[in-house]
């Protein structure tokens, strides 16, 4: 066996080990999420943070954008909703701009389109700077959202202890093969 080939062998066996003995802990030390969620009063959407979810997006596939956009604009949360979608001056522009038309009647949508790539960071803040929501929440255009999620995180969100929330993310393709798996 060469050098090259023991070192990739101990490094994949030494990342397959640290990632068991963290997913162990995780499952150990895990909380039950919706345990101490307090019920939403349906009557009085009012007394509900607003919500800005940010989606920066850079030569993404129309597809995902698009799957990703649905999610979000699916979501059963009853308060204020806004959706800002970055394009960080994709070269695929004209292909993405179907997505970006389909929600040009939702007012809950807005579009920002930056002129050159500035990276990920700087398009959040682009889109933060436009924003007045009582919450942020960032979401990978790549990300699919189950209809929960802003709710969940708005319920723990208003816990005067919590400074941030995240949710469970999960791999599509997790079961493709053992390597997606692992990663």
């Amino acid at each position: 066996m060469t050098l090259l080939a023991t070192i990739s062998t101990v490094a994949v066996a030494s990342y397959a080990l640290l990632s068991s003995v963290h997913k162990s802990a995780q499952a150990i030390y895990a909380l039950r999420t919706d345990a101490s969620l307090p019920p939403y009063d349906p009557v009085n959407t009012g007394a509900l943070p607003s919500v800005d979810v940010i989606v920066p997006c850079f030569n993404e596939d129309p597809r995902t954008l698009a799957a990703c956009l649905k999610s979000i604009a699916s979501q059963d949360y009853p308060g204020r909703l806004q959706v800002y979608v970055v394009d960080d001056g994709s070269a695929n522009v004209g292909a993405v701009a179907p997505v970006h038309a389909s929600y040009a009647h939702d007012p809950r949508v807005r579009v920002i389109l930056l002129q050159s790539n500035v990276g990920k960071r700087k398009a959040q803040i682009a889109a933060i700077r436009r924003s007045f929501g009582d919450l942020v929440l960032n979401v990978d255009s790549d990300t699919e959202i189950a209809s929960d999620v802003v709710s969940k995180l708005v319920r723990k969100m208003q816990d005067p202890a919590v400074g941030a929330a995240m949710g469970q993310l999960t791999a599509s393709n997790r079961n493709d093969s053992w390597l997606t798996g692992l990663i």
